[in-house]
């Protein structure tokens, strides 16, 4: 991925971009600059079809569907990558990036999710791979509340991914699934 491919004033406006911007100053190579055991099965460009409940640990079964982008590329040498979503949410089409980072000593990733619509850095999910299914873990808040977070990665064929997102409220012994991305690899 070329740096003029990354739009530079959000990417630059969060912490990390002004970090990492010169990691996009080159095109990547998927080949020599991925890790083996995690994020390398994401790399490239996808279409999106996001399906999230209208209403979290409500109860409701009312989902919206509506389609995307994301575009990943590696970063410092594989121990991480950056990605471009767009969004064409009915409430209102905005620009989102994960960042995804690997610590080799733990044997863990940390992924920071971060949002146009309301730009800040917010702690990170927490986790790794058991197989091919990554799963990361996080405590917030929602609505004055204390919840867990859950999110996870898959591969579910060469051309076709899901990433999925569940909280809790009862401390991890329930989960409700409320945000589910279906990728399918650009041609």
């Amino acid at each position: 991925m070329e740096w003029g491919t990354i739009d530079r004033r959000l990417f630059l406006a969060t912490g990390a971009g002004a970090a990492l911007a010169p990691a996009f100053t080159h095109a990547t190579s998927p080949a020599t600059e991925t890790r083996s055991d995690g994020f390398d099965f994401l790399l490239g460009r996808w279409n999106v079809r996001h399906r999230k409940l209208r209403h979290r640990l409500a109860g409701s079964q009312d989902w919206q569907d509506f389609p995307g982008s994301l575009n990943v590329a590696p970063i410092l040498g594989g121990l991480g990558n950056f990605d471009v979503n767009r969004l064409d949410d009915p409430a209102g089409a905005y620009e989102a990036h994960s960042l995804r980072l690997y610590n080799p000593a733990a044997r863990t990733w940390s992924i920071w999710w971060l949002d146009a619509r309301a730009p800040a850095l917010i702690p990170p999910v927490v986790g790794g791979f058991s197989g091919t299914r990554g799963s990361f873990f996080a405590d917030e808040i929602f609505e004055d509340r204390p919840i867990k977070v859950r999110t996870t990665y898959e591969p579910l064929a060469r051309d076709r991914a899901q990433w999925t997102q569940a909280f809790s409220a009862d401390g991890g012994a329930s989960w409700e699934v409320n945000w589910i991305m279906d990728f399918r690899r650009m041609a």
